[in-house]
């Protein structure tokens, strides 16, 4: 699945001042403090990284919505919004492989996923002063990483191996709509532009909302 076609680079400073991209800064600012709950054995501090965490997604979801409903679509949001994403991701990551013995295979499936994704796009604004947005897929695969990453947080079992199959099939997919589009602006061939009809988007978020609904419940029960 794939979104609109690429965009030219132009920054300016106030763009970093939108609230959108403010909300995108945040989940970079947050890093230290999961850190700290993190390096905690307690639950308390588990369930307290793990709100974090929460908020973060939140976010995610949010400077979308704002950048769109205010019309602040800008450069710096297009870079900055998955940037942000996938910095999070990969310290999360290697924190957790810290302090909840995360599975060194699928570490580095997750960071070396995005470390290509911005090579390629680094490659791209300079040779072509490109900007290649987040896809829909990219953006289910992010959400599921950090569903993921929440399960190892807590030590929630269940919803490590659930996530885990879903998580990967998603950045396997992510990865090849984003090689595809790399091949294509290589090639100086437009990139066909995705439609997403409503019913893509019942089925995503009606089978997302399922998903989501099966771990609250085993999670309430792996808590009490």
């Amino acid at each position: 699945m794939e979104s609109s076609s690429e965009t030219q680079a132009h920054f300016k400073v106030g763009e970093f001042f939108l609230i959108s991209n403010l909300f995108s800064l945040f989940r970079i600012a947050i890093i230290p403090v999961l850190a700290y709950y993190l390096a905690k054995p307690d639950q308390t501090s588990a369930l307290t990284a793990l709100s974090i965490l929460i908020i973060a997604g939140l976010t995610d979801v949010l400077d979308g919505l704002i950048a769109r409903k205010l019309n602040q679509v800008s450069q710096l949001g297009m870079i900055l919004d998955p940037l942000a994403d996938k910095i999070l991701a990969a310290a999360l990551v290697i924190m957790l492989i810290f302090f909840r013995s995360f599975p060194i295979w699928l570490a580095l499936v997750i960071i070396g996923r995005d470390l290509i994704i911005l090579m390629a796009a680094t490659v791209l604004l300079k040779r072509k002063q490109l900007v290649v947005p987040s896809n829909v897929t990219g953006k289910y695969a992010f959400f599921f990483i950090v569903v993921l990453l929440a399960c190892y947080v807590v030590r929630f079992g269940f919803g490590v191996k659930l996530t885990t199959f879903i998580s990967v099939v998603l950045l396997i997919f992510s990865m090849i709509v984003y090689a595809r589009k790399f091949a294509r602006i290589k090639r100086e061939q437009a990139l066909s532009e995705f439609k997403d009809r409503t019913t893509y988007q019942l089925i995503r978020v009606g089978l997302t909302a399922i998903i989501l609904i099966v771990l609250i419940v085993k999670l309430y029960l792996f808590l009490t």
